[in-house]
């Protein structure tokens, strides 16, 4: 059975603050990120069920909205906010092999464990 890959966009708004080299205080963003999960297609046609994804995005986003991602992941960077991305959704999804985490429109980090 062939592989494919399905993408999946889902946003949260945050906080966050760097320390160290780069100093900037508490600021929000809109994080836009993309989940790509990568397998075989099922006897019924498809990888995994678009909204069954969606939910559960949903309910991570509903975990991390209005909070100061520094409080729950370390460094609060957007590098480490798609790692911890990465592995939340990996535990409910093992088939994820990707994922982009956007800061701004034209800044991102991907991340593929």
């Amino acid at each position: 059975m062939k592989e494919i890959k399905i993408s999946i966009k889902s946003q949260f708004r945050a906080s966050h603050y760097h320390n160290g080299s780069l100093s900037e205080p508490i600021h929000d963003h809109t994080f836009v990120y993309v989940v790509t999960l990568k397998g075989p297609i099922n006897d019924e046609g498809f990888l995994v069920d678009f909204r069954e994804v969606e939910n559960r995005l949903l309910e991570i986003n509903r975990e991390l909205s209005s909070q100061i991602l520094n409080k729950i992941v370390p460094l609060g960077t957007t590098e480490t906010i798609a790692v911890y991305l990465f592995d939340k959704v990996k535990e409910i999804f093992p088939q994820i092999c990707k994922i982009q985490v956007f800061e701004k429109e034209n800044y991102s980090v991907t991340y593929e464990g």
